[in-house]
């Protein structure tokens, strides 16, 4: 490799390096999470499952999200909600796809099957909104003719927009189905300076779980989702 060579090389080498470095950094931003595509409905990556819905469920819950230390942050559009965009998920699993799922010809690759079911919440306050969620809202059958897969539901999930634009950050918080059978609650935290959007493009940010790791005189700087379960009629 003659000189010219080695340097360009070596040139293009500590650029790529630099931009890895600033990647993992996230900029220097406080609770930056890198851009994160919304989880669809997948077989493996592929073309959604097979799937039937429960005509009548009846494991509920009802999910519960609070926002907190909100009140100096000013709505994008004068006199309308501080996030306009509300959306509630259901994310289902099957616990035994390896065994009921679609072979496949590669030798260790083990299937994952997983759905997401939208449900609505509904405010009851400014700071407040709740909604309600179905554990069996999806049937357990046999679907690919190598046994009956039994679904799951893993985690509900919600993502709050200052309005329905692409460019507008999503803030992103779940609770765990563990957590909701036993009543526990969940509590992200997010940076404001990412309401309305961030400047380098549309991402997600999905917070951080502990305000400890933030210096004092910057907590406030910080706002709280809480998100808490109640079995209904159970």
């Amino acid at each position: 490799m003659n000189r010219a060579v080695h340097s360009l090389f070596v040139s293009r080498l500590s650029g790529l390096s630099l931009a890895l470095i600033l990647l993992a950094t996230g900029f220097g931003y406080p609770g930056y999470a890198a851009e994160q595509t919304t989880p669809i409905t997948k077989v493996s990556g592929s073309k959604p499952p097979l799937r039937k819905l429960n005509p009548s469920p009846k494991r509920a819950y009802e999910i519960r999200m609070k926002l907190e230390n909100v009140s100096d942050i000013s709505p994008v559009d004068r006199g309308s909600a501080l996030f306009a965009s509300v959306e509630g998920t259901m994310q289902f699993d099957v616990r035994n796809a390896a065994k009921c799922g679609k072979s496949r010809w590669l030798a260790g690759n083990v299937p994952v099957i997983s759905s997401h079911e939208p449900f609505r919440l509904s405010p009851v306050s400014a700071t407040e909104y709740v909604g309600t969620v179905y554990t069996d809202l999806i049937l357990d059958e046999d679907y690919y003719r190598r046994g009956v897969c039994h679904w799951q539901m893993t985690e509900a999930r919600v993502a709050l927009k200052a309005r329905d634009r692409e460019d507008d950050t999503r803030f992103v918080a779940g609770l765990s189905a563990q957590k909701m059978s036993a009543g526990d609650t969940q509590q992200r935290y997010f940076w404001k300076g990412y309401y309305p959007h961030f400047e380098q493009g549309k991402f997600a940010d999905y917070g951080i779980a502990q305000l400890s790791t933030v210096e004092k005189s910057k907590r406030d700087q910080y706002f709280t989702i809480t998100l808490s379960a109640k079995a209904i009629g159970q």
